[in-house]
């Protein structure tokens, strides 16, 4: 463009040299030297003829102010210029140097909105520029001054109306005959109109490809030769490939699929007969249905789809629909909306429980009113009812009385709703319903009890309460008295008497709570607290209320409720040292269970050593050995009691006669400060319990009191019934439990007593002997107000006979093979080597199946000896079993260190043995088995 301008320049300066040497035809000189300079200048931007109109109407005006329009014969040409100036709304504008005065032509008077007028300044001229553009047309045209550089640029300017517009402005310096810059003139357009027809057709262009990109369809367009030149960002994501991969590439390989299938059938054949292609097709390596319709044009093929694999999978779907509606057991009918006279709606289908309930067929039924179904004692106001919600499209449930075919009377529960069209207007309705007969008859034989238990309810309810926050009133219903036992509550400053009754130690966090809740945005608010009683208790409460605000967010009214929930966390807190204690419990047990592993093997090495050493002092020292194991035997067993796992023998008991029998040892077990007190209900009756396990349970309870009374008191143990349960309670006067006492009371090895004093296993085995009883207990007890623990056992209908001791045998042994399964090593090489020992021959085993392996590769054998508890896929119950379908007369006996003795002897044919067990334990339990198969 700067090598235009210069040419322009060059070219116009030698005309106008020429214009002063030539002056029979000024005019004619100057339209032509303007107009190509004009030429040279706007070639590329707009057409040439309207800027060598332009330029020569600029040129004209200039001669005419040198006074060339006098001529006669140009007058003509000047109307015809000043025509094509207003046409292009071109004006021309001339600025003299040095004194820097603008001369403007007509048109740019008219493009100002200006009446011509006087010369004005540079600075004037500037100032009708738009603020933004001032800086910008000052650098050009002083450039322009300094340097001769030719300026061409599109402005703004703000005429005399305010009126801001689009214009073109270009500047030429003209220099004198010495070179020097005498003048700076140009023109000046009105490009307005087409600024705004650009920023139109932008607009318009952005906002179609906006539409073209955002609609919900898919859009691609494929050229003459089939390759895409333009996809949307729907097909984009529909085709599951970026447009920048598909521009310019050829569908068909592309996507093979749909080359070799209907697809381009159709494309082809909408682009041969130039007509329109719709269809449906399901693309296989898309795993989608699409709807497509293809318009050929001259430049190729234009395709819109979309994907209809939900509406095919909805079609599917109503059919099913259908099928279901047809074999559910409520009845179905759908009427057309306002098909008959009087806007009364005909059935278009009814199911298949319409007719088993009503007796009608679908013959019967179609095209007719619902209302045949009714009868004389049909409720008139329940039909009206029905009839108005139809008539305003809503929905409707009720319980209307019909009849069958056969005129029996039914009850339906039915609910109906509309289907509602485009128009807003209902098409259909559908009905759904289910004979109630028999439920209606219930409830008028109810009704009754429900009126009873509607008191009953009401008299059960939270306290309501309703607090008007901008005056502090706070309303209660009457049972903030019946529940709380709070009379004549002041409702005026509710709020503060409310706040009051809350404990001290729960009232800021309870009452900053709430009010956050107000000031905040919350609807709902809840908190638990302890909540003062009238009897100066306190109950622990769950207190919920609904926050009501005005239009503009605030907070004026509260609605809510306080619930009891005392005896709720009690249970709950009860639930949670149940569940404690029973994860104590397994652990324990499976302590104990382990450690009688260790014991097997110690007391009956001990008991070896003691019968076999010869030196009197050797021996002493392994009977020693002998009874420590013992007493670790002992500790196990209590392990196990705590943990519901240790064996016992129950038998049914006089719980009387039991603690009777008793009152002399425990009366010398609390000693002569302590009164022990006997309260005895005669018809408690009898329990079923281990009787040994029972009296160590009233003797641990009765150490325990006794403990707890260092000063001497007064211990009763009581009995009573207590619906199915008989409840023997162990009461002292001693210094009680705290709350955290009591939820550790029951664990293993804690206790309260100094060290050395108490191993914590004395109400830990009460638990755990009143679990596996069946029972339960319960502690009471407050600081200073004494303990009471009570014992529920399950009562006992009729006398049973208490199970009698097994006797044991002599100590000997076999010539037998055995095989021993177990899998603690040092378990099994004992066991091994006590059989051995007695003359059998042994094989070990150490899991079941390997056990299974050698029963079957190395058979026979006289016996099996196992576990229980063994790691694998297989344990002794599942070995014991398969062995007994496989090889029906080899005899099992089974060992386990847990409780479940008394349950594997129930369900095996050998009396089980319970570790740790010894040597003679062992041989005799074996032997008997051994003698008991030989015998059949």
């Amino acid at each position: 463009m700067q090598r235009g301008y210069a040419i322009a320049g060059n070219v116009f300066r030698s005309f106008v040299t020429s214009v002063r040497q030539w002056r029979a035809d000024r005019f004619s000189t100057g339209l032509l030297a303007g107009g190509v300079s004009a030429l040279v200048l706007a070639w590329s931007p707009v057409p040439a003829w309207l800027w060598l109109v332009g330029a020569a109407l600029f040129i004209a005006w200039r001669l005419r102010r040198d006074g060339a329009w006098e001529r006669p014969d140009l007058h003509e040409n000047k109307a015809l210029l000043e025509i094509a100036g207003k046409v292009a709304k071109l004006g021309g504008w001339v600025v003299h140097l040095p004194d820097r005065q603008i001369e403007w032509s007509d048109e740019t008077w008219a493009i100002h909105q200006i009446l011509k007028g006087r010369t004005v300044t540079i600075d004037e001229g500037i100032g009708y520029f738009a603020p933004e553009w001032r800086d910008t047309i000052t650098r050009h045209f002083e450039s322009c001054v300094a340097t001769g550089l030719p300026y061409d640029i599109e402005v703004e300017i703000i005429d005399a109306t305010g009126r801001r517009k689009w214009v073109r402005a270009i500047g030429v310096a003209i220099r004198d005959d010495m070179g020097r810059i005498c003048r700076v003139q140009g023109a000046l357009q009105d490009i307005d109109e087409r600024k705004r027809l650009e920023k139109t057709a932008r607009d318009l262009e952005q906002r179609f490809a906006e539409s073209m990109e955002n609609i919900s369809d898919a859009f691609f367009q494929l050229d003459t030769e089939w390759r895409f030149t333009y996809l949307n960002r729907q097909a984009e994501r529909l085709l599951e490939r970026p447009r920048s991969a598909l521009l310019g590439q050829l569908i068909w390989e592309e996507f093979p699929e749909a080359s070799s299938g209907t697809i381009r059938q159709h494309y082809e054949r909408a682009v041969r007969e130039n007509r329109t292609a719709d269809f449906e097709v399901f693309y296989q390596s898309l795993d989608a249905w699409f709807s497509v319709t293809a318009y050929p044009g001259p430049a190729g093929l234009t395709v819109y789809f979309r994907d209809v694999t939900e509406r095919h999978k909805a079609d599917e779907h109503l059919r099913l629909l259908e099928l279901a509606i047809s074999r559910i057991d409520d009845f179905v009918i759908i009427t057309k909306g306002e098909s008959q006279p009087a806007g009364r709606q005909a059935i278009v289908y009814v199911n298949d429980a319409f007719v088993r309930i009503t007796g009608y067929s679908p013959d019967d039924a179609l095209h007719r009113s619902p209302g045949f179904l009714q009868g004389p004692q049909t409720d008139a106001a329940s039909i009206q009812r029905i009839d108005k919600a139809i008539a305003r499209s809503k929905a409707i449930r009720a319980e209307i009385l019909n009849y069958t075919k056969d005129d029996r009377e039914h009850w339906i529960d039915m609910s109906i709703a509309p289907i509602v069209g485009s128009d807003g207007r209902a098409t259909h309705f559908v009905a759904t319903g289910r004979d109630i007969t028999e439920k209606r008859r219930a409830e008028e034989r109810l009704a009754e009890s429900e009126e009873r238990f509607a008191i009953v309810a009401m008299m059960t309810t939270d306290a309501i309460w309703d607090w008007d926050i901008a005056t502090g009133r706070v309303e209660w219903n009457s049972n903030i008295a019946s529940v709380f036992g709070h009379e004549d509550v002041p409702v005026e400053d509710g709020f503060r008497e409310w706040e009051a009754k809350i404990h001290s130690d729960d009232r800021t966090r309870v009452v900053s709570s709430v009010l956050a809740a107000i000031e905040g945005k919350a609807v709902t608010w809840l908190e638990e607290y302890r909540f003062r009683r009238g009897t100066g208790t306190y109950a622990e409460v769950l207190d919920q209320g609904h926050i009501i605000r005005n239009a503009a967010g605030k907070a004026t009214r509260m609605v809510g409720g306080v619930r009891d929930v005392t005896e709720t966390r009690l249970n709950e807190a009860k639930r949670l040292q149940a569940q404690r204690l029973e994860a104590i419990g397994q652990l324990t047990g499976g302590v104990a269970h382990d450690f009688n592993n260790l014991l097997t093997v110690i007391i009956g090495t001990a008991e070896t050593l003691a019968d076999e050493i010869a030196d009197p002092r050797l021996s002493a020292i392994a009977r020693l050995n002998h009874k420590a194991s013992q007493q670790g035997a002992a500790l196990t067993r209590q392990l196990l009691t705590f943990a519901g796992r240790q064996p016992l023998e129950p038998a049914a008991l006089h719980i009387n006669s039991s603690i009777r029998a008793m009152e002399g040892l425990l009366s010398t077990a609390l000693g002569e400060t302590i009164v022990l007190n006997l309260e005895l209900d005669p018809a408690a009756g009898q329990l079923r319990a281990d009787a040994a396990q029972l009296e160590a349970s009233l003797m641990n309870l009765c150490i325990n009191a006794r403990d707890a009374m260092p000063n001497g008191g007064k211990v009763t143990i009581s009995t009573a019934q207590n619906g199915v349960d008989i409840v023997i309670r162990v009461s002292d006067t001693g210094f009680g439990m705290d709350p955290e006492t009591r939820a550790k009371a029951f664990e293993p090895f804690f206790t309260t007593k100094p060290f050395g004093k108490g191993s914590g296993l004395g109400l830990s085995t009460v638990y755990g002997f009143m679990r596996q009883s069946g029972g339960r207990i319960e502690i009471a007890s407050e600081p200073g107000k004494g303990t009471t623990v009570s014992l529920y056992f399950p009562r006992l209908t009729s006398t049973e006979t208490a199970v009698e001791a097994i006797q044991n045998g002599l100590l000997h042994g076999g010539s037998e093979r055995i095989l021993v399964v177990e899998d603690d090593p040092m378990v099994r090489e004992f066991a091994a080597a006590t059989l051995m020992s007695l003359g059998y021959f042994v094989t070990s085993a150490a899991d079941a199946t390997e056990a299974l392996r050698i029963l079957e590769t190395d058979s026979p054998f006289d016996l099996v000896f196992s576990d229980v508890v063994m790691p694998g896929p297989l344990d002794g119950h599942a070995m014991a079993a398969e062995i007994a379908t496989l090889y029906p007369s080899l005899p099992v006996v089974l060992a386990s260190g847990y409780a479940d003795i008394e349950r594997i002897g129930a369900t095996s044919r050998f009396r089980p043995l319970a570790k740790p067990y010894t040597r003679r334990q062992l041989s005799e339990a074996l032997r008997e088995a051994i003698d008991a198969s030989q015998d059949k």
